[in-house]
């Protein structure tokens, strides 16, 4: 039987730790390497709802995007919507959690490939290299098949993802054609950005004086929102990870 450390290893395979930015949290959080592994639910956030779907199916790890413990912990309290009842009730249950997050946004086929992906944008390249060597980095930038107005370009974001896209640039007289994504909050890339020539930027979590910096440029900065750009790389994780554990069942959250 497969267990906790293989599905580690695979994890590890995908996203591979060393790309992680800075003393970002990666790997296993909470669980034993040598549990058997019964099947993984796959998901952004480690949530109540994600732990009652593991119990419902049986799965013995969950794995997520984002750290369901972030920085170091003094307490771990049952009164705590999130993360301490969270993480007492995964440890209840015997239900490990492991998570790949600054290393799957910048892994190749991670987060922000597949955000380029679901645009359609082709010839993307790494909008910061973070990783000198590898060549790897944060975010992406490529061009869409054919040039589109703002508006229609908003409006193909927002079919995509099924979001409503905002953003203050006025879009009227607007083409675009290079775009840069950012899964997450990527604003700090507006400078990246526009050095590679794109016409817009999209990420989330994007703050008013951001906004209006972009506008004064006249540049496309588009909040999309920190969980549609980033859930289907999460999913895309949880396919990957099934097809590379044969048997193991992987459901989405």
């Amino acid at each position: 039987m497969l267990t906790i450390r293989d599905a580690l290893v695979a994890l590890d395979q995908l996203a591979p730790p060393g790309l992680a930015l800075g003393s970002d949290p990666r790997g296993l959080l909470i669980g034993d390497f040598k549990a058997p592994l019964t099947g993984i639910v796959a998901c952004l956030d480690v949530t109540q709802r994600a732990v009652e779907t593991a119990q419902k199916v049986g799965a013995s790890l969950i794995i997520a995007h984002h750290p369901l413990i972030y920085q170091p912990a003094k307490t771990l309290l049952a009164s705590e919507p999130h993360p301490g009842s969270v993480v007492l009730a995964c440890a209840r249950h015997g239900i490990a959690v492991a998570c790949a997050h600054t290393n799957w946004d910048v892994a190749t086929g991670g987060i922000n490939d597949v955000l380029a992906g679901l645009l359609g944008l082709t010839e993307v390249k790494v909008l910061r290299v973070t990783s000198p060597l590898s060549g790897d980095g944060i975010g992406r930038v490529g061009l869409l098949p054919e040039p589109l107005t703002a508006t229609d370009f908003l409006n193909k974001l927002g079919n995509v993802l099924g979001i409503a896209p905002r953003t203050l640039t006025p879009t009227r007289a607007l083409a675009v054609q290079s775009v840069a994504v950012c899964g997450g909050a990527g604003a700090e890339l507006i400078t990246e950005a526009l050095g590679a020539g794109a016409d817009a930027l999209v990420t989330g979590d994007i703050r008013h004086h951001e906004f209006v910096a972009a506008a004064e440029q006249g540049f496309l900065l588009i909040d999309a929102g920190h969980h549609a750009t980033e859930n289907p790389g999460a999913w895309e994780l949880g396919r990957r990870l099934e097809q590379a554990l044969e048997g193991v069942r992987v459901t989405f959250v």
